[in-house]
């Protein structure tokens, strides 16, 4: 059966307060009879459809096989405390919760979909229920859930604390980087490198890239300590006749690098540093390697160069410009890897992750 996720409306109340219904049914008829009590969740409906937070699981044909809701980008107040236990992480999560599954749907597999297709897209899921909640408890741990220890709702009453997070990480919060990242078909989350990016002396130009991509891999891995862990690093620089060309400082140095680079032909390396093994220690595996791609300007005028200065792009990217943006209207023509250029080779990716059974 194939189903869709979609934000609820208010036309979808009466199929919530059904499903909600329906749910509580079923866990008194599991022997869960303290959970689900005076109004809840039903009198949370409008609230958290008005909130944006409130979704439907739904067939092909449109009929409502489940609802919850889902909380991203916010501190749960209630997750704050945890007792007998910990959380996996403190990286940014998602939340779902109220998940109920219509009689009818049992079985078809909606709330399996959910929860997987919230896992793939955040890759850091926090979940709880009640101690009572037998099939709940058993569907978590089913799905690779890992009890955490106790949290407490606001009116203090005990619940189960689950979560799963993704042994992915993705040493960087390039946007482009993670939705290339996404084509791998693994849950990941993105964490940003804090190392000084400070090249050793007499290190070749054509070896900083990889070089950088291993320090911040690197410091990803060694604070993931006692963690099944594998990282991916990249770094992209431009070179030209021997010079490395960084991401510009200010809008003078980023015309006068492109003013460079006008009408030449320069290359393009990405650097790739992949890290896999427990966290803090000597990885089991690591892979590096670096992807070269050519790039041949146009002659450019100034007024091209101011005018695509202005837009804003050329400042976060190394050379000054961005293929996949506006900065395309600037290339004659490119030999190699697009998605080099990019900064992030997605194919090779792909292929060194596939030969080392990662």
């Amino acid at each position: 059966m194939k189903k869709n996720i979609r934000k609820a409306t208010s036309n979808d109340i009466e199929a919530a307060k059904r499903i909600f219904g329906e749910a509580r049914a079923y866990m008194r008829r599991n022997g869960n009879s303290v959970q689900w009590v005076n109004g809840y969740p039903e009198k949370l409906i409008e609230s958290d459809i008005d909130k944006s937070i409130l979704y439907i699981c739904e067939a092909e044909d449109g009929t409502a096989l489940a609802v919850f809701a889902l909380i991203v980008g916010e501190e749960d107040p209630c997750y704050s405390y945890i007792e007998n236990g910990a959380w996996k992480n403190d990286l940014p999560y998602a939340v779902i919760h109220r998940a109920a599954v219509s009689e009818a749907a049992r079985g078809t597999g909606a709330a399996k979909y959910i929860f997987n297709e919230v896992y793939k897209k955040y890759g850091n899921v926090r979940v709880d229920t009640h101690e009572s909640n037998t099939p709940m408890r058993s569907f978590l741990t089913k799905l690779g859930y890992d009890e955490c220890g106790i949290v407490y709702m606001e009116d203090n009453t005990p619940r189960v604390a689950y979560q799963k997070t993704a042994s992915w990480i993705l040493a960087s919060a390039s946007p482009r980087r993670r939705e290339l990242m996404q084509r791998l078909g693994r849950p990941f989350v993105s964490e940003t490198s804090n190392v000084e990016e400070i090249v050793p002396e007499g290190l070749p130009a054509e070896e900083t890239a990889q070089y950088l991509s291993g320090i911040k891999a690197e410091d990803i891995f060694m604070k993931h300590k006692d963690e099944n862990v594998t990282v991916i690093g990249s770094d992209t620089i431009v070179i030209e006749n021997g010079r490395i060309y960084g991401k510009p400082h200010s809008k003078k140095e980023a015309f006068d690098m492109l003013k460079e680079l006008s009408g030449k032909t320069h290359e393009v390396r990405t650097g790739v540093t992949i890290l896999s093994g427990i966290g803090g220690k000597e990885p089991e595996k690591r892979i590096s390697f670096t992807n070269t791609a050519e790039v041949e300007f146009y002659e450019l005028s100034d007024d091209e160069i101011n005018a695509y200065i202005e837009t804003g792009e050329p400042m976060d990217k190394a050379g000054a410009y961005g293929i996949q943006g506006q900065g395309a209207l600037l290339i004659k023509g490119i030999k190699g890897d697009y998605y080099t250029i990019m900064g992030f080779p997605i194919s090779q990716i792909n292929r060194e992750v596939k030969n080392h059974n990662l």
